[in-house]
């Protein structure tokens, strides 16, 4: 045997491929000792085409997308020491999603772009569990709604709300609990011109703010404050004879003024310029033209609406019987040695003025009364004064007839 075996190292060829395996042996050995193999977790970034989302109107809700996975790796440790989180991809891809709902979504990779042997023995999480909703939009009108108070005859007019109309855009379940739309406005500070830059408030339909909506509706409200006034308009020259101005009649009994709250506040009523109503006739319909204090203005509907009629009339005259015991004997024999009797069965007097003032004359509201000084018994026609009230007048002139008759005697003239 042992010369078998010293047969064998005698020859060179064998010894030589001996000596290189125990180098090789050898060689691991230190290997091993030095420059071991080790495992190693590198948190990877994760990347996505989450544009694919967006651009099919999806959102993900509840749960959040991780930033990064867990990559573990083997190899030599001088190997793994130059390893970095840039050297891989890790990749998950969204272009499977169609629906709404939960889904299980795979992560893909990682891939391996770097130079150094190692290997990859996996990653964590290798799938994600997300909840997708589907984004939609829907379009709203802008309501006003005030809040405070206005005093008593102010208004705003020329309300005006830019957009009208707005499209929120928001989960499914966010836009189906959307009721209204609303821009608030404080009437305690209004004022002549006000321009609001606000942002709309989304309410349900149990009017509770919906949060995930607060400062995405951009909306502009401008107004005009306004206060109604009535108008006084009078009239210049005189009506044909026999004819008078009856009434003037607005088409508008208040019309608004525009301006700031302290020029309204000192305007209780406006003016308009005269209406001349000289040799008038007949009742006629005119606009007004209004006089207005600076700053102040029309609100144009009112002002193209604003007429007045005026009624023009004519005088009526009326025939009164008045009984002559309601004449009044003036300055007459107070010691008892005269009496005074009229002799006319009735009175009838004439009187002039407007219908309603001539129509509501009642005899009690005429005066009549005689001056019987320096009169001697006997027949007498004696002036009659007529006193009639001031909203109507006298025509013609008036005279009664007297008896006087002496009492100490009893003989007439």
């Amino acid at each position: 045997m042992n010369k078998l075996i010293n047969s064998l190292f005698e020859k060179d060829s064998i010894v030589k491929i001996i000596s290189i395996f125990t180098a090789i042996l050898i060689w691991f050995v230190v290997l091993d000792s030095e420059n071991p193999f080790e495992e190693r977790t590198i948190a990877v970034p994760l990347t996505s085409n989450m544009d694919v989302l967006h651009n099919n109107n999806f959102q993900i809700v509840g749960t959040l997308l991780p930033t990064s996975v867990d990559v573990k790796i083997k190899g030599r440790r001088d190997k793994l020491s130059k390893v970095t989180a840039n050297d891989f991809v890790v990749f998950i891809d969204f272009s499977k999603v169609t629906s709404s709902g939960r889904k299980t979504i795979e992560i893909e990779g990682p891939e391996y772009k770097g130079d150094q042997d190692i290997i990859i023995l996996g990653i964590n999480p290798t799938s994600i569990n997300l909840n997708f909703e589907r984004v939609v939009g829907k379009q709203y009108p802008v309501q006003v709604e005030f809040t405070g108070s206005l005093p008593a005859g102010y208004e705003l007019v020329n309300l005006r709300v830019e957009p009208s109309n707005v499209i929120l855009e928001e989960k499914e379940s966010s836009i189906s609990m959307v009721s209204k739309v609303v821009a608030f406005v404080n009437l305690d500070e209004a004022d002549d011109k006000k321009e609001i830059v606000m942002r709309g408030t989304v309410l349900d339909e149990n009017g509770e703010v919906l949060r995930q909506f607060e400062g995405k509706v951009p909306i502009i409200v401008s107004f005009n404050l306004a206060k109604k006034v009535p108008v006084i308009a009078v009239t210049k020259g005189n009506p044909m004879d026999d004819h008078y101005v009856k009434e003037i009649r607005y088409s508008l009994p208040n019309v608004r003024v525009l301006g700031s709250r302290s020029i309204l506040d000192g305007i209780k009523s406006i003016s308009a310029e005269a209406i001349d109503v000289t040799d008038k006739s007949e009742s006629f319909t005119t606009p007004l033209t209004t006089i207005l204090p600076k700053g102040a203005t029309i609100f144009a509907e009112d002002a193209e609406r604003l007429t007045a009629e005026v009624v023009i009339e004519k005088y009526i005259t009326r025939n009164i019987n008045i009984s002559p015991g309601q004449v009044a004997i003036f300055h007459g024999d107070t010691e008892g040695n005269m009496s005074y009797r009229i002799t006319n069965d009735i009175i009838p007097i004439t009187v002039k003025g407007k219908s309603e003032d001539v129509n509501a004359l009642k005899t009690s509201d005429i005066k009549l009364s005689i001056n019987v000084s320096d009169l001697l018994p006997g027949e007498h026609e004696v002036p009659l004064k007529v006193t009639v009230p001031n909203n109507v007048t006298l025509i013609g002139e008036y005279s009664v007839n007297v008896t006087i008759i002496s009492n100490s005697n009893n003989d007439l003239p």
